[in-house]
């Protein structure tokens, strides 16, 4: 039986307002996931996924309720806390991608790592094992502008992964692809989840969802299954 990596218990999140009680994003979500699991969260936009997300990978906190992060309840800790976490636990890729244009491939790659000081030679050997992963070593020297759509994405999976994280979050990751890159996208998810990577993607396309292990669904900033 997998363990449990994540547990959700009555998270509420609520962003203030003037004159009035604030707006609540997230309201009273319960859930867990398991170790090796790959979930998808669904739902129209504005609906809450997005800040559900950002929770999840401790880019911010509750307003109530406690998120256990692999059995240790993280919902107070400090920022310098849930920034060590990021660091060391957790890979982000965007809609946006959220790259570097002006910096090479490599280099894009080889940042997360340089911030929690690994060795710069170090470091730009592993980007490079990464990007053969994802089919891009002969672009790694190649800036971002260089590259498409579908290439820039593959290279956010493969700086999402420098620090080897226990979990990647994906928020919209084939929003800004045609069908063809889409769908390599979601291979490449895939591939690492049966390698055992825990993997939690938003999106709000359904055919996408389907490919995953387990579908949650939100909708006025509540979750269901």
């Amino acid at each position: 039986m997998l363990k449990k990596m994540i547990k959700c218990e009555n998270l509420t999140k609520i962003y203030p307002l003037k004159n009035s009680r604030g707006y609540p994003a997230l309201k009273n979500i319960n859930v867990d996931v398991k170790r090796g699991e790959f979930v998808s969260i669904c739902g129209p936009s504005g609906c809450g996924k997005s800040t559900l997300l950002n929770i999840l990978g401790f880019l911010d906190i509750p307003t109530k309720g406690q998120y256990y992060f692999k059995g240790k309840n993280v919902s107070g800790f400090t920022d310098a806390r849930r920034s060590l976490l990021r660091r060391r636990e957790v890979g982000f890729v965007f809609q946006s991608f959220n790259l570097l244009p002006r910096l090479s491939a490599l280099d894009n790659v080889k940042l997360p790592m340089l911030y929690n000081k690994t060795p710069n030679r170090e470091a730009g050997e592993k980007a490079i094992n990464l990007l053969r992963l994802f089919n891009l070593e002969k672009k790694a020297r190649n800036s971002i502008l260089e590259l498409s759509g579908g290439e820039r994405q593959r290279t956010a999976m493969a700086r999402a992964l420098a620090n080897s994280p226990d979990l990647l979050l994906a928020d919209e990751p084939t929003g800004n692809l045609d069908s063809v890159s889409s769908s390599e996208i979601m291979k490449e998810l895939k591939k690492l989840n049966q390698k055992g990577m825990t993997i939690i993607m938003v999106t709000h396309d359904v055919n996408l969802a389907s490919m995953t292990s387990r579908i949650l669904e939100m909708k006025d900033g509540w979750l269901r299954e």
